[in-house]
């Protein structure tokens, strides 16, 4: 369709693409990151830009302009300009699938052949004990929740948004499990893992102060008028933290909040067992927890370079097979 606009295709691919090849829904937080993708590319090439024109050229002068900041007025590095690339992509190959009066919404992706850039030396902050335990002692000064989703976050490794979707009935008491739902996960993929020793304690004097059965949230959203029914926002947690780091009196890591307690948690248990650990953690690949959460550190290293294979005494050498 040569008429398809850039407004156009953003529209329908939040409206009408909103579900995943094998048919779950896509998250609101990724449906969200979608639509400002679409804002920020209709900001640099016009609403009314027509999708066949796009190129690699001019692709490359979007890359630029968004890495100075020319758009947003904030710069940015490459891991975010790599997950807009590949969302428009995802939004063109979603068109060339798509057939209205007998006819494909587009005809060919422009771009196919365009290569997502990759991150040099990403930012991935992480947080040590000491912080953590900061961080907790004056967590309720911030927020009553706030010492709860702090624990959750040190002790299961899971994402935000899945701690705070959490509704009562997903902790099993009697078998000592919580279920992580679908609708909740990145990949669409129900969970059910063991609770965590630490958690158990805290989350039942949590219960007492907040007393609460069935399919209730574990985190409301303090404002119950307008948001009745919906969960503390992460824009919100994000608040929480970053006033607890403040009244803490630790530096917060550059560029991430939230996301440390992942990475610290995968990073802590590098010892045990991989697919283990990305079961417990909610990774459904394996090569993401390697190479991506589970960060190098120095004492570890120590181990590394500091190895010696044991030696066999000499007698025992002469008798070994050759």
């Amino acid at each position: 369709m040569a008429t398809l606009t850039l407004r156009e295709l953003f529209r329908r691919y939040v409206s009408d693409g909103r579900y995943l090849p094998d048919g779950s829904l896509k998250t609101d937080a990724y449906l969200d990151h979608v639509e400002k993708t679409g804002q920020n590319l209709c900001r640099f090439f016009g609403e009314s830009f027509l999708v066949p024109g796009f190129t690699l050229y001019g692709m490359a002068g979007y890359v630029r302009a968004r890495r100075a900041g020319k758009i947003t007025a904030n710069e940015v590095r490459t891991n975010c300009i790599k997950q807009e690339l590949r969302i428009l992509k995802a939004a063109l190959n979603w068109a060339c699938g798509v057939h209205e009066e007998g006819r494909l919404l587009l005809d060919r992706n422009p771009i196919d052949k365009l290569k997502i850039p990759h991150e040099k030396d990403p930012r991935r902050p992480v947080i040590d004990g000491d912080t953590s335990d900061a961080l907790l002692a004056v967590a309720d000064q911030v927020h009553p929740f706030l010492p709860l989703l702090i624990t959750l976050a040190r002790t299961t490794g899971r994402r935000l948004s899945s701690i705070l979707g959490l509704r009562w009935d997903d902790f099993d008491f009697s078998n000592g499990t919580i279920r992580w739902r679908a609708e909740l996960d990145k990949r669409r993929k129900s969970w059910v893992t063991p609770i965590p020793s630490r958690t158990l304690i805290v989350l039942q004097q949590y219960r007492a102060a907040h007393p609460s059965i069935g399919a209730t949230l574990v985190f409301p959203h303090p404002r119950r008028k307008r948001m009745r029914g919906n969960p503390v926002t992460r824009h919100l947690a994000a608040y929480w933290l970053k006033r607890a780091y403040d009244l803490a009196k630790v530096a917060k890591p550059h560029g991430s909040l939230w996301h440390v307690f992942r990475r610290v948690w995968a990073t802590e248990r590098k010892h045990l067992p991989p697919r283990d650990v990305a079961a417990a953690g909610g990774w459904s690949d394996i090569g993401t927890l390697l190479s991506v959460y589970q960060q190098p550190d120095e004492e570890t290293m120590r181990q590394v370079v500091d190895y010696e294979k044991p030696r066999l005494p000499r007698w025992k050498s002469r008798l070994a097979p050759r």
